[in-house]
């Protein structure tokens, strides 16, 4: 499957981050297994997947803050109330796994923190496909 920069911008953004998370991770993740071992490879998928349910959790969250304060139909405080209950059970969730980690070696630590930036990283990735596509689009610098 080739990506394009073309092809990415044309999509949605929720879109190009799972491609583009899913086009870092795979590689990072047989990465993490064949030079650190079975511990250091579930480490990293494990960090990744919680990363994944952080971004998808906030995002539903400021998307039901956002429609309950625009929707008279909606009590914005029921959609406030949801988007704060996730944003503690994610973090504790994260906590707890960070927790279980240190206390009795369950995952390889490296290997964890770098599945929980992997958003991080194709957010960053996304960034500098946009401004890539901003440029080639600017007169000055590439075709309109």
């Amino acid at each position: 499957m080739s990506l394009s920069i073309a092809a990415l911008t044309d999509e949605g953004l929720d879109r190009r981050l799972w491609k583009i998370s899913l086009g870092l991770g795979i590689p990072a993740c047989l990465a993490a297994l064949i030079l650190g071992g079975l511990d250091s490879g579930l480490g990293f998928l494990t960090g990744a997947v919680l990363s994944w349910i952080n971004f998808r959790w906030l995002k539903q969250g400021i998307d039901h803050l956002l429609d309950g304060a625009r929707s008279a139909r909606r009590a914005p405080e029921r959609a406030m109330r949801a988007a704060i209950f996730k944003y503690f059970l994610r973090y504790a969730l994260i906590g707890l796994l960070l927790y279980a980690t240190f206390r009795f070696d369950i995952l390889e630590v490296f290997g964890l923190f770098s599945g929980l930036l992997l958003v991080v990283a194709a957010v960053l990735v996304e960034c500098v496909l946009q401004v890539i596509k901003g440029w080639n689009e600017d007169p000055c610098h590439g075709t309109p």
